[in-house]
């Protein structure tokens, strides 16, 4: 069976926060790093104008040739998006993040490294951050220039380009350490590409509806802080201002909370010796606190153009469990439905 491993080094606009998929739906492939089997690893510089490498292309292709990445669903996210011909089927995707993840090893390749005791430069390591930072994102508006590139940075890019095959040689190496009980075994192997069939899928969401509630939470917002002004003759404009509401409560009531955290607020709404005027101020903090509509925003700047979001499980997420875990705006922690089903 043929190995080819594979790290791709991308540029977008969208930042990675706002998940993988609309990440990479603006992605631009500067380098792809790539190695058969345990030949040494090469860079195909996209940014050269260079053609596809004719070796390469011929194991993207072979059906009968295992691809390895480390956290494969971004590379084969950004290969469905920038070079679909290119991309193989999931089947023949494996993952060394996932493999070490269902052994309850640190998903990260650098830690990874130090734990599997594979040598590593932790010099390079930094500077290839920086390499990333500067090639991989666009630059802060006040710079000169607004993009890093061959062009403008050629001894950084010589650099870059050596870091990408460092990253091959890292992975391969990992992959011949990594413990193999667990995945990737036919069960576990067959349920990893079934997650990563349903992270593809994704589900719809309604825009227009998380849009709405934005609207309803600012306007909501607005609101409170003039019952907290109106509240506290004007010595208060919000309740969200943390330092000035704990004095006004030391010096209005005389008493001084430990912190404004929600479970302490809640105690001391049940409390008999706090004050009514108090525990309607104490409300409002909780009400105006509310990170639950923090989700929407999520959903918003991660949804495709076509309406559906995507890539929000992580497959044996949790350490020891190897349940999944979520991505993006965390599905899981969505509150419980309170309804019962009609029969």
């Amino acid at each position: 069976m043929t190995r080819l491993f594979i790290d791709l080094e991308t540029y977008s606009e969208t930042p990675l926060n706002h998940g993988t998929y609309r990440y990479a739906a603006n992605a631009e492939i500067m380098l792809f790093a790539w190695a058969l089997d345990e030949q040494p690893a090469q860079v195909w510089d996209l940014t050269a104008g260079e053609p596809v490498p004719f070796d390469l292309e011929s194991a993207l292709l072979d059906p009968e040739v295992v691809v390895y990445a480390h956290n494969s669903m971004f590379d084969r996210t950004v290969m469905r998006y920038a070079m679909p011909d290119l991309c193989p089927p999931i089947e023949r995707w494996r993952d060394t993040m996932v493999q070490a993840l269902c052994h309850s090893l640190p998903g990260a390749l650098g830690n990874l490294c130090q734990v599997l005791g594979v040598p590593s430069d932790k010099a390079k390591d930094k500077d290839g951050k920086r390499l990333i930072q500067l090639f991989c994102k666009p630059r802060p508006k006040t710079s000169k220039v607004l993009r890093a590139t061959r062009d403008t940075h050629p001894a950084d890019w010589a650099k870059f380009v050596a870091y990408a095959g460092d990253d091959i040689e890292a992975m391969r190496e990992v992959e011949r350490r990594l413990p193999k009980w667990t995945y990737p075994n036919s069960h576990e192997l067959g349920m990893w590409h079934l997650d990563q069939r349903i992270n593809d899928r994704g589900l719809a969401v309604d825009i227009d509806l998380a849009v709405a509630a934005l609207q309803a939470v600012e306007e909501e917002k607005v609101v409170l802080a003039e019952r907290t002004a109106g509240m506290t003759n004007g010595e208060l404009a919000s309740t969200t201002q943390r330092d000035a509401m704990l004095a006004y409560m030391l010096a209005e009531y005389g008493i001084a909370l430990p912190d404004m955290q929600g479970a302490t607020l809640e105690r001391r709404l049940d409390d008999p010796d706090i004050p009514e005027a108090m525990k309607d101020l104490l409300r409002v903090r909780l009400q105006a606190s509310t990170t639950s509509t923090s989700k929407y925003k999520a959903l918003v700047r991660a949804t495709n153009l076509d309406g559906r979001l995507r890539g929000l499980l992580q497959f044996a997420g949790a350490s020891r469990t190897m349940r999944w875990s979520g991505r993006t705006f965390q599905p899981q922690n969505l509150a419980r439905g309170t309804l019962k089903a009609s029969e």
